[in-house]
């Protein structure tokens, strides 16, 4: 799976080499503002100290789900599975193709419970064309189906959810279903504001 190019990180070996004194410092720059990007939080994951500890879990409280999602990814002890979940859920349902946004479906590869599982069908009929194309790509291997979380063989199915026509993407998610052996209509119904329809034996789990 593509990902977007970052900006260049902090070099952590200066705290890694610091002297107490040093740290100390560092430490008053890094929590007397407020954290801007997941540069900060890399940071402050590598001081692991008190302060940042706490500063780094009132970030995962933030509505910003790109710097969440950024804790989770360099501070990922700090978090248990179910916040871990939650924060990756929110993530899929917030962003559009921005770094945010695949950034947590390259965390997907490796924590994707049901509520995730949930979360990328759902996006795959409801987020724009170019991020349902990983949104597709990503259920395949979380499924079993795929041996990548892009899987570049299977690139011209994905491509068929690149368009903002509902029966387009309604087709593309058929046959996505039928790919899975999953019975999708429950989704489609609620993602047309429809009450959802009970699972079968054979839907998503």
């Amino acid at each position: 799976m593509a990902r977007e190019k970052r900006r260049q990180p902090y070099d952590l070996t200066i705290i890694k080499n610091a002297s107490p004194e040093e740290l100390a410092q560092i430490e008053d720059f890094l929590v007397s503002r407020p954290v801007s990007d997941w540069r900060d939080v890399q940071a402050l994951a590598a001081l692991d100290s008190p302060r940042a500890r706490a500063l780094l879990r009132k970030t995962l409280k933030s509505r910003d789900h790109h710097l969440a999602t950024a804790v989770k990814e360099h501070a990922p002890g700090l978090l248990s599975e179910e916040e871990q979940t939650r924060t990756l859920v929110a993530a899929l349902k917030g962003y559009d193709t921005d770094f945010g946004t695949m950034e947590a479906l390259h965390q997907v590869e490796q924590l994707h419970p049901p509520e995730i599982v949930d979360a990328l069908f759902r996006g795959v009929l409801t987020r724009n064309g170019k991020t349902a194309i990983h949104f597709a790509a990503m259920l395949m291997f979380v499924r079993g189906k795929a041996d990548s979380s892009f899987d570049w063989e299977q690139r011209p199915f994905f491509l068929k959810f690149n368009t903002e026509v509902r029966a387009e993407r309604e087709a593309a998610f058929r046959e996505l279903c039928e790919k899975l052996g999953v019975d999708g209509s429950c989704y489609l119904a609620a993602t047309l504001g429809e009450p959802s329809t009970p699972r079968s034996q054979n839907s998503p789990k």
